[in-house]
Order: C-alpha cells, then sequence, then structure tokens
C-alpha cells in the first residue's frame, strides 16, 4: 500500500476534496485574519493548505512557537501564518516566504484552509461539484439493496457491498474486500480481501478545534484513510480521516467491535486491537502489537512493535517494542502487578483496625 504524498509536499487528494482557485496573497492574508510581517515581494499565489514540516510552493502553513520554526531543515511554503514572538524567527530561516502575525496561528490557518478546501463528500447538490467520473464498479462486484455508490469511486472484482452502504466520490475499494450493512466509507482507498462489519464509518472527520473569539473553530481534516491488504475492522467502528496527513491502518491488523482510531494514527501490520479501545489522535502502533479490551491512549503516545497492552489501560507515555504494560495510568505490568499487591496489602490493613 502506497501513502505517500506526490513529490511538492502535502495537498488534499483531488478524488475527495475540492480546491478552489489560488488566492492571491492579501486576499489569502484577509481570509486569515493575519498581518504581514515579512515578505520577499508579495507576489505569491496560496494554492493550499499543508503541514509546518511538509509544505511546498504555494502552500499555507502555521507555526506557534519559535521552536517550531527551529525545528525545521526546510520549508517551501509560500506564507507562513505564526504569532509575533515567532515571526523574527520564521523571517530569519525561510526569507523567501511571507510571514504573516495572528493572534491565534492555528485559528488563522484554520480559516484559510476551509477557504481553500472543501469536501466533496459534502458537495452533493452543489453548484459547485465538479464533473467526476462515473463510478467504475467491477462486472464481478455484487452491490446489496439500496447501495449508494458516489461519482469517482471505484470497486474491485469480487467485492461484495453490502445493503444501505453509502461509498463515497473518490472512495477505492479493493478485489475480494466485503463491506457489511449500513457501513459509510469517505475519503478512504482500502486494500484487497478486507472486511467491514455492519456499522461501521470510515474517514469522517477527525476531533480537531481550536479556540478563536470565545468559540470551537473547527481545523479542517484533509487528509485520508489508507487502509491495507487483509484488514478487519468490526461493527460500529470508526476510523476517521487525517487532518493534513493521512491515517493508515496496516497490512492483516484486525479491529474488534466499537474502536475509535482518531485522526493521523498510524497502525502498523498484524496489530490487534479488541473492542471499546480508543485511540487518540497521531498515535503510532507498530507492527504486532496486541491491545486489550477498554484501553485508551492519550494523543501522539508511540507504541513499540510487539508490544502488549492489557485489557482497560490507559496510556499517557510511549511504550517501549516488546513489552508489556497495565493499568491507569499504564507502566511496565510487573510495576503495575506490584503496586496493586501493595495497594490490596495496605487495604487489608487498614480494614482489620
Amino acid at each position: 500500500m502506497t501513502t505517500e504524498q506526490p513529490a511538492g509536499g502535502f495537498r488534499p487528494d483531488p478524488r475527495f476534496f475540492l480546491t478552489r482557485p489560488p488566492l492571491p496573497l492579501i486576499d489569502a492574508i484577509a481570509v486569515a485574519r493575519a498581518e504581514i510581517s515579512h515578505s520577499d515581494a508579495g507576489q505569491h499565489r496560496i494554492s493550499h493548505a499543508a503541514p509546518l514540516t511538509d509544505a511546498g510552493e504555494g502552500a499555507v502553513v502555521f507555526a506557534e512557537s519559535a521552536r517550531d520554526i527551529e525545528a525545521l531543515e526546510a520549508c517551501e511554503a509560500s506564507l507562513i501564518l505564526t504569532n509575533e514572538k515567532a515571526a523574527e524567527a520564521a523571517a530569519a530561516r525561510f526569507p523567501e516566504a511571507t510571514i504573516a502575525i495572528a493572534n491565534t496561528p492555528k485559528a488563522a490557518f484554520a480559516r484559510l484552509a476551509e477557504a481553500l478546501h472543501r469536501p466533496l463528500s459534502d458537495l452533493a447538490g452543489d453548484e459547485e461539484l465538479p464533473e467526476m467520473d462515473e463510478p467504475n464498479i467491477a462486472k464481478s462486484a455484487h452491490l446489496g439493496k439500496g447501495v449508494i455508490v458516489m461519482p469517482g469511486a471505484v470497486i474491485g472484482a469480487d467485492a461484495v457491498i453490502g445493503p444501505r452502504v453509502v461509498i463515497g466520490p473518490g472512495v477505492v475499494i479493493g478485489e475480494g474486500t466485503r463491506i457489511g450493512a449500513h457501513v459509510s466509507i469517505s475519503h478512504a482507498v482500502i486494500g484487497r480481501e478486507c472486511v467491514i462489519l455492519a456499522g461501521a464509518r470510515i474517514g469522517e472527520a477527525g476531533f480537531g478545534y481550536v479556540a478563536d473569539e470565545g468559540r470551537a473553530l473547527p481545523l479542517p481534516q484533509l487528509g485520508r484513510v489508507m487502509i491495507g491488504d487483509h484488514v478487519d475492522i468490526g461493527a460500529n467502528t470508526t476510523v476517521d480521516r487525517g487532518t493534513l496527513g493521512d491515517t493508515v491502518i496496516g497490512d492483516g491488523t484486525k479491529i474488534d467491535n466499537l474502536v475509535q482510531v482518531a485522526h493521523n494514527c498510524r497502525i502498523g501490520r498484524g496489530v490487534l486491537i479488541a473492542s471499546q479501545t480508543g485511540i487518540s489522535g497521531s498515535c503510532e502502533i507498530g507492527d504486532g502489537v496486541m491491545i486489550g479490551g477498554q484501553a485508551g491512549m492519550a494523543d501522539h503516545v508511540t507504541i513499540g512493535a510487539g508490544a502488549m497492552i492489557t485489557a482497560k489501560s490507559g496510556l499517557m507515555k510511549d511504550v517501549p517494542p516488546g513489552e508489556r504494560w497495565g493499568g491507569i495510568p499504564a507502566k511496565p505490568a510487573r510495576e503495575w502487578m506490584k503496586d496493586v499487591a501493595a495497594l490490596s496489602k495496605l487495604t487489608k490493613k487498614g480494614g482489620s483496625k
């Protein structure tokens, strides 16, 4: 499965997103509600939103601190939205970019990204809906009663699509994949011989907001879901698309019912995840990891390859490869069991007085 973006940095996939014509620099800054701090010329046109670490020409990005700027080896973005404290560092590091200042750079970025991009799935019946190819459905695929397949979608040979499934614009479903009843799939590329059970939701927007003028402003979710071959996804499980990048599930991974996989998670190959597990945004799970039921993890946690997480664990920090962790907050299993035993002794002593 190929998940890399084309050369030139991240861009929202045109199979899933409508990108409007580029905005002149001054117009883009006005939409963002920012003010120019530094500009080499002012002739830039802003064509798309991108992450700070993977931006090409024409991109708008945001940086919330000088540390974010200094950590970059390179940045080809045409417009960097930042705050007053970081503006000087940004101008010094990237003199060819235009630097604009906003009180909340992430909110400014969200406003401009929303002006540039819209999900095609939101445009049904809208005059903006672009011309798209008819769905490409293999002759040997079987579609149940009431299935809706939107323009641009591709359904491979011998795929079985259950009743009342909704397949969004541009979605790709590989050969031999089976989709259960009432599933909805958008912004996704799904591999061969996968199984997705009834009621699953693949490719919905992730939970991302930024405080802006007393309200919660949604961050546009402009990434995809990329699912490998031989992946199973249980009933009523949700896999959110990425924000500025992809949510990835590797070959052979098996996910139980009622699991939440948030935006930008990257799950390796052969991973087993039991029911009611909640995986927060931008977590990385290595190959062969096993996660017990009702486990939960904070965002940006990394679980190394071959690790085991016991049921009901609460992960707040990274887990090294091959280790077994448990408890709340989770720690190496031996430490956790010693703590449980010590607490049990204390409570017994207290109760005997």
